[in-house]
């Protein structure tokens, strides 16, 4: 008899293809923001070309409770040979993009390693917005590469239930599955190795509380993407429908539904987790 799964690995065959596809179709329906879309779709291609000719890298002796936690897990160097191709890459573009791939070539490895420690770690202080955007992308790249080849069935919740049962990270969104046994359930989505865990609908993710969950979105936006807002802890995350639209993609839609992001501001929420590809600043 099948169960439920708990745990979604993320596919990397196929994960940045199809991301790279949803950044170009909002593009189309977001006039103001295509400029932007459509230079991560660009970004998920080469994701993608990186992701399917991926070096095996080392794994964790057992799938245990968070077994490639951000804050303890030993990078391998390969993660800065993705990092080096994004940026050779993008090596066409003009303006401020050229100016910050230069910065990265001419940054030794050392310095390279603790701006990934600080992204990690969400000290963007230190960051500048566009060096934080193309390391975010070659990590990315790397734990997705690490998370796929787990084994879902040993992989244990994580100890607080809004962390990555894989990574450690924060979830970018939360999505509502549709087909087969995840139908109409609730999944967390990684914002890094992008695996995916079930958590209750209705539910507080940040505090486990029911009481005083609403949900807020942007008039004429559609019902494919909502903010579901706590007042008890006073945090929101977005939750994402595929059965509305089969074709979202958490990262690319959350980028896409910045304006629901300065409505909750203005409604003074606070966002539980945030994307690593948005360019701030």
């Amino acid at each position: 008899m099948q169960t439920t799964p708990t745990i979604l690995l993320p596919k990397p065959q196929t994960l940045f293809q199809h991301r790279a596809a949803r950044f170009r179709q909002l593009a189309k329906t977001h006039a103001s923001l295509a400029a932007y879309l459509n230079l991560m779709a660009e970004l998920a291609d080469c994701q993608h070309s990186l992701s399917i000719n991926s070096h095996h890298t080392k794994l964790p002796d057992s799938d245990t409770r968070c077994p490639l936690a951000i804050s303890d897990w030993r990078r391998d160097l390969v993660w800065r040979e993705y990092l080096r191709q994004i940026v050779d890459y993008f090596k066409h573009q003009t303006g401020n993009i050229n100016a910050i791939i230069n910065h990265i070539q001419q940054t030794n490895d050392e310095e390279l390693e603790i701006w990934a420690d600080q992204l990690l770690a969400g000290e963007m202080e230190n960051l500048e917005p566009g060096i934080a955007l193309f390391i975010a992308a070659a990590l990315q790249v790397y734990w997705v590469s690490l998370a796929a080849r787990l084994n879902a069935d040993n992989i244990k919740p994580a100890e607080i239930a809004y962390f990555c049962p894989v990574c450690g990270s924060l979830p970018v969104a939360s999505v509502l599955q549709t087909g087969g046994l995840v139908k109409g359930l609730r999944y967390c989505c990684c914002g890094l190795c992008t695996t995916e865990w079930n958590h209750p609908r209705i539910v507080c993710i940040h505090c486990g509380s029911s009481k005083g969950v609403a949900y807020y979105n942007v008039e004429g936006a559609g019902e494919i993407v909502k903010a579901e807002a706590c007042a008890e802890c006073n945090t929101y995350i977005k939750l994402m429908n595929r059965e509305i639209d089969i074709s979202l993609d958490p990262c690319a839609d959350d980028l896409a539904t910045l304006s629901l992001d300065m409505l909750m501001a203005e409604e003074a929420y606070q966002r539980l987790g945030f994307n690593l590809l948005l360019i701030t600043g």
